[in-house]
C-alpha cells in the first residue's frame, strides 16, 4: 500500500503552513500548562487559533469547487457530513475529557454536568470555555460553505457578500459591547474562502515578496505591543501570520527532513491538534512524579511536548502506510 499523504494535488506550502502552526499551538498549550495563563507572549500567539479557521475556509473555496465543481449536491453533502462530524468529535472528546480528568491548566473542570449546563454558550456564543473549541466555529464554517454551495453559479460572491455582512454585525456588536467568539472565527472562515476563490498561482505571485512580508508583519507586530490587541488588528495579524508562514513553506524546498517533518505535521493537522492537547496533558500529570527543579521540568516538558507530537504524528502516517482497516478508521474519524 502506497503510504498516504502523499498526493500530487497536495500544496508542500500550505502543508508546511499548517504544520507550522500545530507546532505553535504546542507552544501555546506548554504555556499554559507548565508556565503561566497570563503573560505578553500570549499577546503574539492569538493569531493562532483564527489562523486554523481561515485556513479551512481557504481550503473549502480552493479545493472543492475544482473537485466537485460551483453549484453540486455531492460538495454540500460532503461539507454537512465533516461539519457534523467535527460537532460530534467536540462533544465526545469533551464528554471524554470531563469525565476523565478533574483539572486542566485553566484549574477545575467542569465535569459533564458543567459542560452540558454551559452547552449553549460554548455552541452559540462560544463565551464558555471547553477543551478542542476551534472545533466548532470550523464545523459552523463548514456547514454554512455547504448552503453557500448549493446557490446557483454565485457561490463565490455570496461568500464575499456574506463575509461582509458578517463583519458587519461584528462592528455593529461591538458598538453596543457585545461579542461573540464563534461569529468572530466564522468571519475569519469566510476571509479565508474569499481569499481561496482565487487560483493558487495568482496566490502564489501575491506572497512571493519577501521584503513586502516580512516588514508588514514587523509593522503588525509593533502595532500590538504599542496599541494592545484588538478584533480587527487581529483579523489583520491572521492574514499577514498565514502568509509570512506561507511563504517561508514556498522557500523551504531545500530544507531536506525539517521540512519533511513540518509538512508531515500539517498533512495530520486535525489529528496533530487533538493529539498534541492529549500529550500535553499527559505530561502536566507525569512531570511532578519526577521531583525536578523549576527550570529542568520546564526544558523536559517542552522538548517532550513537540517530540511527542511529532512521534505520535509520524507512527500514525506509518500505521495507515501499514493497514487498510486502520487507514478507513483514520479517513471516517477524521477526512
Amino acid at each position: 500500500m502506497v503510504a498516504p499523504g502523499h498526493n500530487a494535488d497536495r500544496n508542500p506550502a500550505l502543508d508546511f503552513t499548517k504544520g507550522t502552526l500545530v507546532l505553535f499551538m504546542v507552544l501555546y498549550h506548554w504555556a499554559n500548562y507548565f508556565v503561566s495563563t497570563q503573560g505578553s507572549l500570549y499577546l503574539y500567539l492569538r493569531f493562532i487559533t483564527p489562523s486554523f479557521i481561515f485556513i479551512a475556509g481557504f481550503l473549502i473555496a480552493n479545493v472543492y469547487p475544482v473537485r466537485y465543481g460551483l453549484s453540486n449536491p455531492g460538495a454540500s453533502e460532503r461539507l454537512v457530513k465533516r461539519g457534523l462530524k467535527l460537532i460530534a468529535m467536540f462533544t465526545l472528546l469533551n464528554i471524554a475529557a470531563n469525565g476523565m480528568f478533574a483539572s486542566n491548566y485553566n484549574g477545575a473542570m467542569p465535569g459533564i454536568g458543567g459542560f452540558i449546563r454551559d452547552a449553549p454558550s460554548i455552541y452559540f456564543s462560544g463565551s464558555a470555555r471547553a477543551a478542542f473549541e476551534v472545533l466548532v466555529p470550523i464545523s459552523y464554517l463548514l456547514l454554512l460553505s455547504a448552503g453557500i454551495f448549493l446557490a446557483p453559479r454565485l457561490s463565490k460572491y455570496i461568500v464575499h457578500l456574506a463575509c461582509g455582512f458578517l463583519f458587519l454585525c461584528l462592528v455593529v456588536m461591538s458598538f453596543y459591547g457585545r461579542s461573540s467568539a464563534n461569529l468572530e472565527l466564522v468571519a475569519n472562515g469566510l476571509l479565508g474562502m474569499v481569499l481561496g476563490f482565487y487560483p493558487i498561482e495568482k496566490i502564489n505571485r501575491w506572497v512571493d515578496h519577501t521584503s513586502i512580508v516580512v516588514c508588514l508583519n514587523v509593522a503588525y507586530l509593533l502595532a500590538i505591543t504599542i496599541w494592545g490587541m484588538s478584533y480587527f488588528l487581529q483579523v489583520i495579524g491572521v492574514c499577514l501570520s498565514v502568509i509570512l508562514l506561507y511563504l517561508v513553506g514556498m522557500k523551504s524546498a531545500g530544507w531536506g527532513g525539517i521540512q519533511g517533518q513540518i509538512n508531515l505535521i500539517g498533512q495530520y493537522s486535525l489529528f496533530g491538534y487533538v493529539a498534541q492537547v492529549g500529550l500535553l496533558q499527559l505530561l502536566h500529570r507525569g512531570m511532578p512524579h519526577l521531583n525536578l527543579g523549576v527550570w529542568a521540568a520546564w526544558i523536559l516538558s517542552f522538548v517532550g511536548a513537540f517530540a511527542l507530537t511529532i512521534m505520535t504524528v509520524k507512527m500514525l502516517h506509518w500505521i495507515r502506510s501499514k493497514s487498510h482497516a486502520l487507514d478507513r478508521l483514520y479517513r471516517v474519524t477524521f477526512s
